[in-house]
């Protein structure tokens, strides 16, 4: 089974609640709670699969981004994948409102991830515009 799906049947068994696991050094959250969380906490989306966001924070900034997620009052949950033992352990769990949030993604093409649009002399000129309002905001 891949990292991914298991990701995908955490977040069916916590529907409604902002799922996170620890891979390494970082704690992600995709799909659906990525949006939330690039909303609410401005968190830096990128992209974890076609048409799919993650966010994520370094391990040990756990506790300022659990301040965080208390304030904005969602239900969630924190697990730790361990590679050694193949294990997953929930750390965290925190009852609050359930979300409703059902897109994916913000948009893809903002990730520059638009490899097989290669041919697409539209979509490329979309994405060097993209490209250059970035470099404007530095």
């Amino acid at each position: 089974m891949s990292f991914s799906r298991m990701l995908e049947l955490l977040k069916k068994k916590e529907k409604g609640k902002i799922v996170f696991v620890k891979l390494g050094n970082f704690y992600i959250a995709t799909e659906e709670d990525a949006v939330i969380l690039h909303k609410k906490l401005q968190l830096q989306c990128s992209c974890f699969k076609n048409n799919t966001c993650k966010v994520g924070f370094p391990v040990i900034a756990l506790e300022k981004y659990i301040e965080k997620l208390d304030k904005i009052k969602y239900s969630y949950v924190i697990y730790a994948y361990n590679s050694k033992e193949k294990s997953l352990q929930e750390i965290i769990r925190k009852v609050g409102k359930q979300h409703k949030e059902t897109a994916k993604n913000i948009n893809c093409l903002l990730c520059g991830k638009i490899e097989k649009y290669k041919e697409d002399e539209y979509l490329q000129a979309f994405y060097k515009m993209i490209e250059s309002q970035k470099e404007g905001e530095k």
